[in-house]
């Protein structure tokens, strides 16, 4: 092979290299996290960042929770390494699965929206969902949700639990068949002159939220914990609260949430 033969070969493959490195899905920044005590990357943000869950247990009772999905809610995300001990604790009769943070844009961000000013909780296919400038044109346009929805049809989850905050809490929203789970929940993390309370309904609409496309239109229990904005560690509340939420299951006939989830 002459010189300029060799040349031009080396060049070829240099150029299929970067055109396969350019055609590779988009590598999550903090990518090292996946593998830490068990947790995995079960998609990527529009910005690159790893959307991470952990799945603990074998019960055939099965919940997910989401530590967080607006960004400027942080509340809950401080409580998410204790949750994932509770569940071990209960691993016994219940599989759970926890998405640590469904939103890291916005969390990076401060942001309510995701990175391209979506918002998360309002771009699931419910039978409400309406398009829109903060909506989406489509449910499931996002990488986020498009990823905690692929988990939700593997997993078929028997109870949803999804940590929020605002001004205006504590509080315990509800949709589907969740009324008893909302109120062992408010019973048990009221506590040191904190009274949570139990509110059917949020008050306005919300057209293409997790809750209308779980509770409503596939008739499974759903809480939407709303902390009290600003406050600084729930940890506490949220451990009896969870624990609340395992008791109320047993209470049920034990095949009850099985056959829910596998509609």
């Amino acid at each position: 092979m002459t010189r300029g033969s060799l040349l031009g070969a080396l060049w070829l493959i240099t150029l299929a290299c970067v055109l396969c490195a350019c055609a590779s899905p988009p590598i999550a920044r903090d990518a090292a996290h996946r593998s830490i005590a068990g947790w995995r990357a079960i998609g990527v943000s529009v910005e690159g960042r790893s959307i991470d869950a952990i799945t603990v247990g074998y019960g055939t009772r099965r919940m997910l929770l989401i530590g967080g999905i607006h960004g400027d809610e942080r509340e809950g995300l401080t409580a998410v390494d204790r949750a994932v001990e509770i569940a071990h604790a209960h691993g016994h009769s219940w599989t759970t699965t926890i998405v640590r943070d469904m939103n890291p844009d916005g969390t990076a961000r401060g942001t309510r929206t995701n990175a391209r000013g979506i918002d998360l909780n309002r771009n699931w296919p419910a039978g409400n969902f309406k398009p829109g400038r903060a909506r989406g044109a489509r449910p499931l346009c996002e990488p986020e949700t498009s990823a905690v929805h692929a988990l939700i049809e593997e997993m078929r989850p028997s109870i949803v639990v999804v940590f929020h905050s605002m001004r205006s809490g504590p509080l315990v929203n509800f949709d589907g068949p969740a009324r008893d789970y909302a109120d062992a929940f408010a019973r048990a993390a009221s506590h040191d002159g904190t009274t949570w309370r139990v509110e059917p309904s949020m008050g306005y609409p919300t057209p293409g939220s997790l809750g209308s496309w779980i509770g409503i239109d596939q008739s499974l229990p759903i809480l939407t914990i709303e902390f009290r904005r600003g406050a600084r560690d729930v940890t506490d509340e949220t451990e009896r609260a969870l624990q609340a939420i395992y008791a109320t299951a047993l209470r049920e006939n034990p095949l009850s949430s099985t056959r829910r989830a596998e509609r």
